[in-house]
């Protein structure tokens, strides 16, 4: 259905105008869609036919976009494990930016969670290498099971 643009909401002309999001779509580099990386609701996180995918990334000129959809009809917590995105990079950490409310919120590493996704609700998120991961943690990797060292061997867990 078009939106009537007679009829448009504020809310609706920032959704429309939001540059951030604008300049990603338009990006003249890698100028392709972001794509799911987890269905999300079923336990094995495959599809689900009334439920569509809820975790979404790509790559941008500007670092790696990430939409997070929560798909039901109320509020969620919507989690992920970084490496999760073929874009992101183990043992790293990265800025975030939320591209609706235009604030930079920090660091994720590892993990990211937004908690209280209103229902029907999206978040959009552009993430930037930050450096290497703080030191100390453990385990050694996010996915414990996954560790290797340089050489390739099993590490840590």
């Amino acid at each position: 259905m078009p939106t009537q643009l007679s009829a448009i909401t504020n809310e609706t002309l920032s959704i429309l105008k939001n540059k951030e999001i604008l300049a990603i779509n338009q990006d003249d580099v890698y100028g392709k869609s972001i794509s799911p990386f987890r269905w999300g609701i079923n336990p094995d996180f495959v599809s689900n036919s009334t439920h569509p995918a809820q975790y979404w990334s790509g790559e941008s000129k500007y670092g790696t976009v990430f939409m997070l959809l929560n798909t039901l009809n109320e509020p969620a917590t919507l989690s992920f494990n970084l490496t999760e995105s073929p874009w992101i990079r183990a043992g790293r950490q990265y800025s975030v930016r939320d591209l609706w409310a235009h604030t930079d919120n920090g660091t994720a590493v590892r993990t990211f969670n937004a908690e209280d996704v209103p229902a029907h609700g999206v978040i959009a998120l552009l993430l930037n290498d930050a450096g290497n991961e703080p030191d100390g943690l453990y385990p050694e990797c996010s996915v414990w099971w996954q560790c290797t060292d340089k050489n390739g061997t099993r590490v840590g867990g």
